[in-house]
């Protein structure tokens, strides 16, 4: 049972309400000054058109690594692979959310055959709205769909099933699994790996070119602390991410230290109220939608906690907790404005 809650925490499947730009009129939730304009950073980094030049060479041989989790022991390791594409694919499927993301700012999106309609919805997707638009959506695990498009290739990750991955290789459809990004570097991994594969390396250049200059002003833009400050993450069921997590990544981006990565857990963990009053985070992190924060402020123990009794524990829509994408610059944008109110 702790693995399905478990599963379902990091898959991120609880359930999500809005983007961070369409908010539902009874949401009392309120975007904070941030270092960054956030729509506009929402379009520079949706649409992304490098310098034309040749494709490449074809046929080639794309080496890459991806990693691999064991959400039992706590532990992943790094694979190292290598792919043959004969050509640049033309007919492309992604079946993950942060895959449709980035390929929605590098790819000639006439070569996007079809999208999940989990990245169609605006609970888990920046984009969900442009996708949605096109009409070309499929559920997770309707193979028979995606067999019968003849795509490609499919881009999958860790997370997609498992059984509809199996059906998609026994069909003859070429497939290739990303593993699981954890940072901003291994999504900047996998944006020069795309750009790779689809013969788009220019545009890819031009996305990362992006994500750093945002990164240097917002990182120029964070104050300057004696101490810096110690969050928690705090999702369903009380798990906390750790060292090989997004959330370690946004921490990093903001000048904040991940609590559970301090603590010495590696991907998740499960911890009780007496750990986290232990802990004793600076601010504590929880999804918007989630009802968490209630629960917490009306803890008996938790009373004690500094984060609760400063009035530091923050609601942040799991849209941004969750995002595998150039959206992570997003997410930290959000972040830096939510933990240090008083700067912008």
């Amino acid at each position: 049972m702790k693995s399905k809650i478990l599963l379902i925490s990091i898959c991120g499947l609880v359930v999500l309400f809005v983007s961070g730009l369409s908010w539902a009129a009874d949401n009392p939730w309120v975007m904070p000054a941030t270092p960054l304009p956030m729509d506009q950073l929402l379009k520079e980094l949706s649409y992304v058109r490098g310098e034309s030049r040749p494709g490449g060479v074809w046929p080639r041989e794309i080496s890459y690594q991806r990693r691999v989790i064991n959400y039992h022991s706590d532990s992943s390791k790094i694979e190292h692979k290598i792919f043959k594409l004969n050509q640049a694919p033309q007919k492309i499927i992604p079946h993950a959310v942060g895959v449709s993301e980035i390929l929605w700012a590098i790819c000639p999106r006439e070569r996007l055959l079809m999208f999940n309609k989990v990245a169609a919805d605006p609970r888990f997707s920046m984009l969900a709205a442009e996708l949605a638009a096109t009409g070309r959506i499929f559920s997770s695990k309707e193979s028979e769909l995606i067999i019968a498009s003849e795509p490609d290739l499919v881009l999958t990750v860790v997370f997609s099933d498992a059984i509809f991955k199996q059906r998609l290789r026994q069909s003859g459809i070429r497939t290739l699994d990303l593993g699981a990004p954890d940072s901003l570097l291994s999504v900047i991994g996998e944006i020069k790996l795309l750009g790779e594969l689809l013969g788009e390396s220019a545009n890819a250049d031009a996305l990362l070119q992006i994500i750093a200059e945002k990164q240097a002003f917002l990182q120029s833009a964070l104050p300057r602390l004696e101490r810096p400050l110690r969050l928690v993450y705090y999702d369903m069921g009380g798990y906390i991410p750790g060292l090989t997590s997004n959330f370690t990544s946004l921490c990093e981006l903001v000048g904040a230290v991940n609590v559970g990565a301090e603590q010495g857990i590696n991907s998740w963990r499960q911890i009780d109220h007496e750990t986290l009053l232990k802990w004793d985070p600076d601010i504590i992190i929880v999804p918007l939608e989630s009802k968490l924060a209630e629960n917490l402020k009306n803890d008996p123990l938790l009373c004690h906690c500094r984060a609760i009794k400063n009035g530091k524990l923050m609601s942040i829509p799991g849209l941004y907790l969750r995002t595998n994408s150039q959206f992570i610059l997003m997410s930290a944008n959000l972040l830096a404005g939510i933990i240090y109110p008083d700067e912008y």
